[in-house]
């Protein structure tokens, strides 16, 4: 049996991220949190049991990165200041065609390393190259919701035809199991690249083997008036249309929405995958989360891919998430420091398939551990408002994913970190090198 007894100074606990235990202790076993409490209470109960001392510390929910592309760490910094589809169709896209499959799991690998230093226990993801980068997040030991592409002209399969082939194929009999660390969606990428008779391919396999439908909608001004324009409606609304949403949608941005859409995604089995460092990079606009909320949609947040954001942070994005709500709708009470935690975290987790009540008896033991090393974290008037506003990803110091720590003391337990990036240097020196030759 695996047994942890983890000893902090706070303790984030609570379905909703808003009870504070000071002096507190956890009990793990197996994937299992068993006692939780204060820390005489819950010691009472140790015997025999590994022990953790972080009495300089805060232990939280493990965070989830609920959109991510996770190869392109591979593309980090090759184009920061254009629009989205001069951003894919001269960088992004002729960068990925020389992708190999070693590439992305070399890449993927990258990505797990930045994840786990970041506190973060999950991700999910929508790129091609799927077996590579479960490969690699097994090896992580991390959670991730793979959802292969289903695009045209990719790298690994070449045409939208003979892309179907393969991911059909490799998701026929895959059924989501919520006892794997590593499962399978599936990703069409946007209803502006999939063709109508592709996305009815998608909605027929999501519902045969209970698959969630990873897509992205409404990201820009430009692709909803295009979709207005090709098919009289929003990109949601399309999708609706179709009866995608009669299936689990994870619908990565919907920046820009209105009322229609709301009452969709209201009445749907919808979540909203919220990236807003990304969406303000590339100056696609800001969604407005704070309603999606009140409408009691489910919201989760994620970084969006290294070539757009360009790391994969998830305290900082939470921070940005909060403020940008309050900017959004001109009330400072939007948005509170516990919600904020918990688009981050549960609702995360949730959109990965896991039941979760965060830090509570038989809840999944995913947890990360904040150090109050550092002056940021002084004084602590407001613990949880130091986690949002104060603390950054480097404040992580260990990393439990159900119930093992793969991350210890700042140390990676299952990943060899400087072998990863020296071969990932090696590979994206050569795909940029490649890309000047033809260029010329």
């Amino acid at each position: 049996m695996n047994e942890l007894f983890i000893e902090a100074k706070y303790i984030i606990s609570g379905s909703k991220c808003n009870r504070i235990i000071k002096n507190g202790g956890i009990l793990i076993e197996n994937d299992e949190i068993v006692a939780i409490g204060k820390v005489e209470p819950v010691k009472s109960l140790v015997s025999g049991h590994d022990k953790l001392d972080r009495t300089n510390h805060i232990v939280i929910p493990s965070l989830v990165n609920s959109h991510t592309h996770i190869p392109e760490t591979l593309l980090r910094g090759i184009c920061d200041d254009e629009k989205l589809m001069t951003w894919l169709n001269d960088y992004i896209w002729p960068f990925e065609r020389r992708m190999t499959s070693e590439d992305a799991y070399y890449g993927t690998l990258l990505g797990c390393l930045e994840l786990i230093e970041s506190g973060v226990s999950g991700f999910i993801d929508q790129y091609f190259y799927a077996e590579s980068i479960k490969k690699a997040a097994k090896e992580a030991k991390i959670r991730a919701l793979i959802c292969p592409s289903v695009f045209d002209n990719t790298p690994e399969s070449g045409s939208l035809e003979n892309t179907w082939k393969h991911v059909s194929s490799l998701l026929n009999n895959s059924i989501p199991d919520t006892n794997q660390l590593v499962n399978y969606g599936i990703g069409p990428h946007a209803p502006y690249t999939v063709p109508e008779e592709y996305l009815y391919k998608v909605k027929e396999l999501a519902a045969k083997n209970s698959l969630s439908i990873h897509i992205h909608l409404n990201e820009t001004k430009s692709e909803v008036e295009q979709s207005l324009k090709d098919f009289g409606m929003s990109p949601i609304e399309y999708i609706h249309k179709l009866g995608l949403t009669e299936e689990k949608i994870l619908a990565a941005h919907c920046v820009n929405t209105q009322n229609k859409d709301w009452k969709i995604m209201k009445e749907s089995n919808i979540t909203v995958l919220h990236n807003p460092q990304s969406n303000l990079k590339m100056t696609s606009g800001i969604a407005p989360i704070y309603k999606y909320l009140e409408l009691g949609i489910n919201v989760a947040v994620g970084t969006d891919g290294n070539a757009s954001n360009n790391d994969l942070g998830m305290i900082e994005e939470l921070s940005t998430a909060a403020m940008l709500q309050k900017h959004l709708s001109q009330n400072p009470k939007v948005l509170d420091n516990s919600q904020a935690l918990r688009l981050g975290t549960i609702n995360g987790m949730k959109a990965l398939g896991v039941q979760s009540q965060g830090i509570t008896e038989k809840s999944k033991a995913d947890l990360t551990i904040l150090s109050l090393e550092k002056s940021h974290s002084w004084p602590q008037n407001n613990i949880v408002s130091n986690i949002i506003y104060s603390s950054s990803s480097s404040d992580v110091s260990d990393l439990i994913i159900n119930g093992k720590l793969v991350y210890f003391n700042k140390e990676h337990q299952t990943l060899n970190k400087e072998k990863i990036i020296e071969k990932c240097s090696t590979i994206s020196e050569r795909i940029i090198t490649e890309m000047g030759k033809i260029k010329k």
